[in-house]
């Protein structure tokens, strides 16, 4: 038997597993799987995740929300930038896909909330338009 510790979403699990021969008179419904969950307190140490952007608590009419959950991968306009309907804002990654946020509407990008590496959820405010 194997004694394993596994950790999932950052919950320690104690593990102890019988490895099986094929040749063996043992089946899997017979073989034994203790399973304990340690203390998440005892969990090996690991680095931090980055802390998601604070969101902007109301919105706005100018206000960009997020379409998805997901991380930034670009900022195409600055703050000052004259924006038309349509234009590329920023770019979304998701599950390895790239989606392009564009303007909702024309007028000026008067604050972008995000910064690149960020991640972001459904509905955080990216950028507002003024």
């Amino acid at each position: 038997m194997d004694h394993l510790r596994i950790t999932v979403e950052g919950k320690v699990y104690d593990v102890i597993v019988e490895k099986i021969d094929s040749d063996s008179s043992t089946s899997p419904a017979a073989s034994t799987t203790v399973v304990r969950s340690a203390a998440p307190a005892s969990a090996p140490a690991r680095a931090a995740a980055p802390a998601p952007a604070a969101k902007p608590v109301a919105a706005g009419a100018g206000d960009a929300p997020s379409p998805l959950a997901g991380i930034v991968q670009a900022i195409e306009a600055a703050i000052g930038a004259v924006v038309n309907e349509g234009d590329l804002v920023l770019t979304l990654e998701a599950m390895k896909m790239y989606t392009p946020i564009n303007a909702p509407m024309s007028g000026t990008i008067t604050a972008i909330h995000v910064k690149v590496g960020d991640a972001v959820e459904e509905g955080q405010i990216l950028y507002t338009i003024g």
